[in-house]
């Protein structure tokens, strides 16, 4: 955020979203460059989702699911396009993240020492149910987490 307190960094129908008084939509989607300086601006927009649909409790939680999606969405697309979803049912919020490529997102093994590797694991601990899948169009795939509300 900027010092007035404004997220940079959106295109304009998201910052509509983000300065709007009225958040409760029940899904709310929003395009960002894949660029390492707009994981903090996904962060941004994850507290100003749940803030505005009332569940402050989920946003540490789901900052952190939002940056590894994120993080491993520049890794995949590098200054391509991704695509941040929000999505509250009855008793969860739904997190997902697409990008362009293909492959889908693989939870490897990773060593105490390694730098990258983890950002899957993160989310597995955190979600309540998270997965992947394949969109044909836009081509693609969408990665995704769940946390019960």
């Amino acid at each position: 955020m900027n010092r007035k307190g404004r997220i940079t960094g959106l295109d304009d129908e998201s910052r509509d979203y983000a300065e709007d008084e009225d958040r409760n939509q029940p899904e709310v989607k929003f395009r960002l460059d894949a660029i390492p300086e707009n994981v903090r601006v996904a962060r941004e927009l994850a507290d100003v989702v749940l803030l505005g649909w009332a569940l402050r409790h989920l946003m540490e939680p789901a900052r952190l699911i939002v940056s590894e999606l994120f993080t491993n969405a520049l890794d995949a697309t590098p200054g391509g396009d991704v695509f941040l979803l929000f999505a509250r049912e009855a008793a969860s919020v739904s997190i997902g993240l697409w990008d362009s490529s293909p492959a889908m997102p693989i939870a490897g093994a990773c060593d105490p020492g390694d730098e990258s590797g983890r950002g899957l694991h993160i989310v597995a601990a955190l979600a309540d149910d998270h997965g992947a899948y394949p969109v044909r169009r836009p081509n693609g795939k969408l990665v995704w987490a769940r946390l019960n509300t």
